[in-house]
Parts: C-alpha cells; sequence; structure tokens
C-alpha cells in the first residue's frame, strides 16, 4: 500500500440531513418575553418553546405571573399589560415542565445569551443547573447572510417572506426562528446548513466538500495530515497518534473558538500519511514544518533556535552557567558538558524553575546578571573551586540539569531503527550522532532500502552508510525525540543489518 493518500471531492457535494449528526440532536426553540434585560432582577412574564426531536414536535407556551407590575416601555412593546399576567402561575410552577421541554436539548434563540441568561438565573433559584449547547440563530444569520444589512427577528422575516400578525409575543418569534431556519436549509443546502450549525453549536460535523466516506477511509494510525483549501493552499500541518481521531477534532468542539472556526470554514480537503509509529511522526513532520508554511497555524516552538547552556569557570576559579544560541557543530569533539534546550526563551524558563526547585544561586545559573542583587542565600561566588564550595554548588546544578544535559551519542557508528504500526507497515529510520539521515522501507527482492515515499530510489547499506559521512546539522527535535525512543524500539548498528533481520 503506498503511504501517500487524498481524501477530497471534485465538487461540493449535498448529503441527506436524515444521514446527518443533527437529526441525533433535540432542539428547543425558545422566546421569552420579560420585565426588563437583567436576568438578576427582572422577570419572565411569558414562555414559549417549540421542541424538535426527530420527527416529532411539540410545543408549548403561557404567560407567567412576574410578581410585579410590567413597565409602560414593556407594555408598548410586547402588548402584555400587567392585568393579563396577574393571578397566571409563577416560573417556580412550570419550571418542572419547561425542564422536560428543554432538558438535554439544545437550545435555540434569537440572540441566545439573552435567552439562556435568564433561563439559567430562574431554573438556579428553583435547585436546576441548566448549562445547555445553544444555537443563536441571530448568530447564524449573520454567518449564513452577511450581504443582509440587518439581522434581526423582524428583519429576517421581511427578508425571507414571512408574516406574522404580532411581534414580540413569544410564540410568534418561535414561528419566525422556526421559519428562518427551514428557509436557510433549503436555501444553502442541507450540508451548508448543518455544517454551520455543528460550527456553532460545538458538534462534530463535517465541511460539505469531505464525505463521511472520505473520512471513514483515514485510519487510526500514526501518520501526519494536511488540510487545504478549495485552491490547494495548505491551511494546516499535522501529526497524530490516531488519523481519524485528530482530522475529526478539527470539525467538533470548535464553539467559542473563532481560530478554529475559522480554519474549519476554509477546508476543502484532507491529505494523509500513515507512518509506522510514534518516532517516525516526529521525524517526518518536523522536516516538514521546516520546509512548508501552513497558512492558518502558528510556527512550531521546537523550530526556533536552539540554546545550549555552558559550564564557565570564572576569574576566581569558580563555575558558572552561561546561555549560547545555537548548538556547536561537534558537540562531541568541544569536551564541554552542556545542558540543551528548544530556545533562549526555554532555557532561561525552565533553569529559573530549576534554581528554585533545588534551591540554587540564580546568578551561578545565570538567570540574573553578576550586577543584579541576588537574594537566594546559596551564594559562594566569592569562594574559589579549590576550597570544594564551587565544585560541590555545581555539582548540584548538573544533577538539577540533568534530564537536558547533552548525552553523548551511543554508537561508534550508524544505526537503523526499526518501527511498525498495527497494521504491520514498518520503516528503517536511518540515524547517526542524532542526526536523521532517513527513513526506509527494506525491498527484499533488491536487497535494498527504499526511500520512505520514494520508491524508485533504492540505496545499498554502503551508500547509506556514505550518506552519513555527509556534515548535518545537529536538530534539537530530533535529538529530544530520539532519546525519548531510545529504550523504545530496535536500535540495529547499521553493519549488523542483514537480510535476515529485516524480516
Amino acid at each position: 500500500m503506498p503511504p501517500y493518500f487524498v481524501a477530497h471531492s471534485a465538487a461540493r457535494r449535498v448529503r441527506d440531513a436524515g444521514c446527518g449528526v443533527l437529526a441525533n440532536y433535540r432542539f428547543a426553540l425558545v422566546d421569552l418575553e420579560t420585565t426588563g434585560g437583567q436576568a438578576d432582577h427582572d422577570q419572565i412574564m411569558e414562555a414559549a418553546v417549540r421542541l424538535i426531536d426527530g420527527e416529532r414536535e411539540l410545543e408549548w407556551q403561557s404567560l407567567l405571573d412576574p410578581g410585579c407590575a410590567v413597565p409602560s416601555f414593556i407594555q408598548g412593546l410586547t402588548g402584555i399589560h400587567s392585568s393579563m399576567v396577574r393571578g397566571k402561575p409563577s416560573f417556580s410552577q412550570v419550571e418542572e415542565t419547561l425542564w422536560s421541554y428543554l432538558d438535554e436539548a439544545i437550545l435555540v434563540a434569537h440572540n441566545a445569551r439573552f435567552d439562556a441568561g435568564f433561563l439559567r438565573a430562574n431554573f438556579a433559584r428553583v435547585g436546576r443547573d441548566y448549562q445547555p449547547r445553544v444555537l443563536c440563530t441571530l448568530k447564524l444569520a449573520r454567518t449564513l447572510y452577511p450581504e443582509w444589512p440587518r439581522h434581526g427577528l423582524e428583519a429576517i422575516c421581511e427578508r425571507i417572506g414571512f408574516y406574522s400578525e404580532v411581534h414580540h409575543r413569544a410564540m410568534a418569534d418561535v414561528d419566525a426562528m422556526k421559519a428562518f431556519l427551514d428557509y436557510a436549509r433549503a436555501d444553502k443546502g442541507e450540508a451548508v446548513f448543518n455544517f454551520e450549525v455543528g460550527l456553532l453549536v460545538g458538534l462534530p460535523v463535517l465541511p460539505p466538500s469531505i464525505s463521511q466516506e472520505e473520512v471513514d477511509a483515514i485510519p487510526c494510525l500514526p501518520g501526519i495530515y494536511r488540510l487545504r483549501g478549495e485552491a490547494g493552499e495548505l491551511l494546516y500541518l499535522g501529526s497524530a497518534s490516531s488519523l481519524q481521531t485528530q482530522v475529526l477534532r478539527h470539525f467538533e468542539n470548535s464553539a467559542g473558538d473563532s481560530k478554529a472556526v475559522k480554519l474549519a470554514r476554509r477546508i476543502y480537503r484532507v491529505e494523509w500519511q500513515a507512518l509506522a509509529g510514534n518516532l517516525s511522526v516526529g521525524l517526518h513532520y518536523s522536516s516538514a514544518l521546516r520546509f512548508e508554511k501552513p497558512l492558518m497555524q502558528r510556527r512550531a516552538k521546537a523550530l526556533g533556535r536552539a540554546c545550549c547552556a555552558r559550564f564557565i569557570s570564572a576569574a576566581n576559579g569558580d563555575v558558572q552557567l552561561r546561555l549560547r544560541s545555537g548548538l556547536p557543530a561537534n558537540i562531541a569533539e568541544t569536551g564541554e558538558v552542556l545542558a540543551l534546550f528548544r530556545d533562549r526563551k526555554h532555557a532561561k524558563s525552565r533553569i529559573a524553575e530549576l534554581a528554585v526547585e533545588h534551591q540554587l544561586c540564580p546568578r551561578r545559573l545565570g538567570v540574573i546578571a553578576d550586577c543584579e542583587e541576588c537574594e537566594c542565600g546559596a551564594c559562594v561566588s566569592d569562594i574559589g573551586a579549590n576550597d570544594g564550595g564551587g565544585m560541590q554548588a555545581i555539582a548540584a546544578v548538573k544533577a538539577a540539569l540533568t534530564g537536558y544535559l547533552y548525552e553523548p551519542w551511543p554508537f561508534t557508528e550508524p544505526v537503523l531503527i526499526y518501527e511498525q504500526n498495527a497494521a504491520g507497515n514498518s520503516e528503517w529510520h536511518l540515524v547517526d550522532d542524532w542526526r536523521h539521515y532517513g527513513s526506509f522501507i527494506w525491498d527484499a527482492k533488491l536487497t535494498q532500502l527504499l526511500e520512505f515515499g520514494d520508491s524508485a530510489t533504492p540505496l545499498s547499506l554502503a551508500a547509506a552508510s556514505l550518506r552519513c559521512k555527509q556534515p548535518k546539522e545537529l536538530q534539537y527535535e530530533h535529538y529530544r525525540l530520539l532519546r525519548a525512543f531510545r529504550n523504545e524500539l530496535w536500535w540495529l548498528p547499521l553493519s549488523q543489518f542483514t537480510e535476515q533481520s529485516a524480516k
């Protein structure tokens, strides 16, 4: 099976809504009329709800006694007078009935923050915690029809040709919302409508250009993937232990995350590449990020300029830590003990944390300048190393930095690291002195290594050895990654590799 696949569609598809994810949810279209705009002290005086549960629709409405006079402004707006609500049930008397409609349903309302706030406050007063998923039809209208000059409910009704004899009454506004939803679904198509609703609510829905069959074809294996726009532009480059799981995360739980929503709306196709395991994912992913520039993705932290911490002898014989941007061309030949970090910022913050954790001198660790006052209580900068104080202190520093100290290459030659995924796909990673020189598949017929992703380029073992003699910059992210897998995978010296070992 070739290692590279593309999941895409030539044209935008319109899928049947009955098979869509929205068909599995209950939607409660709600409108409230209140005595004012503040949920903490104003009261609900009318409520209406239409529950859409699959093919079933139920509705309920009632005037409620707010326990206070209806302000004249509200009377003029809604037509509800104090005499109309006096003696009607209070919210506490209908809350159980209302809860039966709203429980486990997605709340749908125009300017939903208002209605959700009043319901949350009133249910809290009777001991219920109301925290629903929310679909705001005002936001949906702005998303689907940005060219419309106004998106208030009355303006929408006028735009879509829905007329009602009354306005600002609960059930009339619920009917208006239902009319808008029906109009948008028919006008934009089920695929676009469901996708935008899913994004606003935070449901797992697919972009209109990607079918469920294409997503089902993505394996739950380690790999890297690319999200591309309609013109083929690279939007996002990602890595995953399970490709399908990670790709689907881009289309769910995006409610409230504007960056995630913007990305999801631009995705037109998904390209994916299954790899042998998590080491392979890390090696291929970091290399790809160095050459590709996704439009909607920040540059990975691992690609910053690495930093090393050096142990420097002072004039008085003391030893202190000094930071240096970049890594020496050949660390092993320097003979120095170095601590390696992702970048200078990472080095300073981590060393400062270690200073506190191990009660070490910040000045000795290079966290503060010599001219700055140090109040750590552990300073011995005036004592030379020959009396033991400096040596003991620097030994403590090295102990604290154990996880960051450079580990010399544990072999005298290049190695091939074997990795295999759950589907049986395997790779051999050619590594020397913590440098990655390529990943390969063993071809038993040719008895040669084939460059991963380029089966037309065979490589003999002798050629592999020569490749490792080429100068190559040490990449911090590869060094850390390889160290992490040092005891988890099979590392075979190149001179010991045989056709039998490849099997």
